[in-house]
């Protein structure tokens, strides 16, 4: 049984002891927790508490809180699950279901009657802001409507590494030279317990996990956003002979996120699909699109990422001049039809109006 799967961002670090999981909001998470292969938890005791308050699961033998055991906080209730398959494995690991940033926080794994044994993990669960490359992304960081910041410190950093913005009282900030010119805060809105940056002009190098935190607050308090900075390359175009006939081809590379590709005539009309590939690459996607010519016209290969609000699109010149499958059919259709009609005629002329003909000969009529 694979686990790690199931953390939609895959992105797992540690520090010192602690193991930090990455999600976006909405998504499930897994936080690992393994004692040893040789160790069956199934009558063992162990506890999942959050930022050592909050109980999140516990499991006593056949006992826990999915099956007869209540106490659990009541973020958590009906959220969370283990793997009760892996439990003669030594796994303790549970999946939080549709998570919130409420959930974000140091997540222990105790085991109080195996020498105190304890895990950590940190979830992180971050909210995704996507933009089009070359546009302003505003990354939200609110605190509360009674929380004044304009005298208060607070840091914005991306990846635990760059310093994006760092504010002090008094107006004073601090800014990595990849960010500088480029990030503002928004300086009215502070006393209203607002943090939020605005980066301009953004790049694709941009796309990453910001972090909002406010050191000297009690409890020091963490927020996390995704900045996806996306982009379709502009697509590429060609016209293949086939047996079958002439086929449009459109190719997107490095699209992210998942672009719609369609292929239209001049019309606006849709192509029926011939083939399509998807190759999915990290968070980027390469997808193939083909369609058959059944006329001559203009055609438009259309890529759509709805999420960051851009469209792209090329345009080729085909004219039909092969064997299309759709085209035959439509010309012998044509065929049978024109050869009913001159059948029916001849017979017509013949006198003889239906299958069963009879020659019979008619008295002159009398005046």
């Amino acid at each position: 049984m694979e686990l790690l799967p199931l953390v939609c961002l895959c992105l797992l670090s540690c520090s010192g002891d602690a193991v930090r999981v990455v999600v976006k909001e909405g998504s499930d998470a897994v936080l690992p927790c393994l004692i040893s292969t040789e160790v069956n938890l199934a009558g063992k005791l162990f506890v999942w508490r959050k930022d050592d308050q909050k109980e999140v699961f516990l499991y006593d033998g056949n006992i826990h809180y999915n099956y007869g055991r209540t106490g659990r906080d009541e973020q958590f209730k009906g959220r969370v699950s283990h793997f009760q398959d892996q439990l003669q494995n030594g796994n303790a690991s549970i999946k939080i279901t549709r998570t919130k940033m409420d959930d974000s926080g140091n997540y222990s794994c105790d085991f109080p009657r195996l020498q105190s044994q304890t895990s950590i993990i940190e979830l992180v669960v971050a909210v995704r802001v996507l933009v089009k490359e070359g546009s302003d992304a505003v990354l939200p960081c609110w605190i509360s409507t009674e929380v004044n910041l304009a005298g208060e410190v607070f840091a914005w950093r991306k990846d635990d590494q760059k310093e994006v913005l760092i504010h002090y009282p008094h107006s004073r900030t601090v800014q990595d030279l990849d960010f500088q010119g480029r990030v503002s805060h928004f300086q009215d809105q502070l006393q209203n317990g607002d943090a939020s940056i605005k980066i301009t002009r953004t790049k694709m190098a941009d796309s990453g996990i910001y972090s909002c935190i406010f050191p000297d607050l009690q409890p020091r308090q963490t927020f996390y956003i995704e900045l996806v900075v996306g982009a379709a390359s502009k697509p590429s175009v060609t016209t293949i002979q086939t047996d079958d006939g002439t086929v449009l081809q459109c190719e997107v590379l490095d699209a992210s996120p998942k672009p719609k590709v369609e292929w239209m005539d001049s019309s606006g009309n849709k192509l029926p699909v011939k083939d399509l590939k998807e190759t999915k690459r990290g968070d980027s996607y390469d997808i193939v699109l083909r369609a058959a010519v059944i006329k001559t016209d203009t055609f438009r290969c259309v890529v759509t990422q709805k999420e960051i609000n851009l469209q792209t699109e090329a345009e080729t010149y085909a004219t039909f001049n092969g064997s299309n499958t759709g085209a035959i059919v439509v010309v012998c259709v044509v065929v049978t039809i024109v050869a009913g009609v001159v059948l029916l005629a001849v017979l017509r002329a013949l006198g003889c109006i239906t299958l069963n003909c009879k020659y019979s000969s008619r008295p002159n009529p009398t005046y």
